[in-house]
């Protein structure tokens, strides 16, 4: 099911992804996302600047992901690191545990249901054909440029795609 308006695939969109990267049949692509982009976009879907600024301003991206494969795929985000120009993993920080800050903190559950939507999901599942996008962020600021493994299992086994030459979007 698809909403009116939005194109029926990723490739459709009129989005321009500053790195893009594929293995065998799946893609993955990449856009920094800034503070002020995150703050307008939670602020408005009911989150407290105070409340959403340690998200917000957090090194994070726009991610699409695409599954043209014959067969299913998996991700978990726990599998993902960025691999900082001093060899140092970060990891993701997983949406569920932002929205277990957030309950804590009283933030409204509508608030809260918006940001889960608008997140790339802890696991997905592709079936051949699908795609997903959605935004995650690092738990700290890799050494610069980074370079990103997305890893996911298929039939035949663990793969990984490799986004090189990252950098955080400016504050």
């Amino acid at each position: 099911m698809f909403l009116a308006g939005l194109p029926a695939r990723a490739d459709e969109a009129d989005i321009v992804w500053r790195h893009r990267a594929s293995q065998g049949h799946v893609t993955i692509t990449a856009n920094p996302l800034d503070t002020v982009s995150r703050m307008s976009f939670y602020e408005g879907r009911g989150f407290a600047a105070s409340i959403i600024h340690p998200y917000a301003g957090s090194c994070g991206f726009s991610f699409g992901m695409q599954n043209a494969n014959t067969g299913p795929i998996t991700t978990r985000l726990t599998d993902w690191s960025a691999i900082g120009a001093d060899g140092r993993a970060v990891r993701f920080r997983l949406p569920e545990e932002w929205d277990a800050d957030w309950e804590r903190a009283g933030v409204l559950q509508a608030a809260r249901i918006a940001f889960r939507w608008a997140q790339f999901q802890s696991e997905n599942t592709f079936e051949p054909g699908d795609w997903i996008m959605g935004m995650g962020v690092l738990k700290e600021v890799p050494a610069t440029p980074f370079r990103l493994i997305a890893r996911y299992r298929d039939n035949e086994g663990d793969h990984e795609i490799v986004l090189e030459g990252l950098t955080c979007a400016k504050r």
